[in-house]
């Protein structure tokens, strides 16, 4: 019996030892993926370069909702001539 105490109580000794190394480990990669996000690195780049701003965006994404609401009434016209046209012709 005491042998396998003695196993338990290593066991227990490794286990804790790689509990450890798991907190230093995750306290290092938190650290350093706060600095290295992506988004922030993405963000501090475009920043930097000021290659869109919120403004540009809003304007661009404003023009396609407009061309898309235009061809969608475009399209709805065209198809109600149709059936209009069809309905005459029968």
């Amino acid at each position: 019996m005491g042998e396998v105490e003695e196993k338990v109580h290593e066991l227990e000794m490794k286990i804790q030892e790689l509990e450890q190394q798991i907190e230093h480990i995750e306290e290092f990669h938190s650290n350093s993926l706060d600095e290295n996000d992506v988004r922030a690195v993405v963000d501090g780049l475009l920043a930097e370069k000021n290659i869109a701003t919120q403004e540009e965006i809003e304007r661009q994404l404003n023009k396609s909702h407009l061309s898309l609401i235009k061809w969608i009434l475009g399209t709805g016209v065209s198809i109600g001539a149709l059936v209009v046209s069809i309905v005459r012709f029968l």
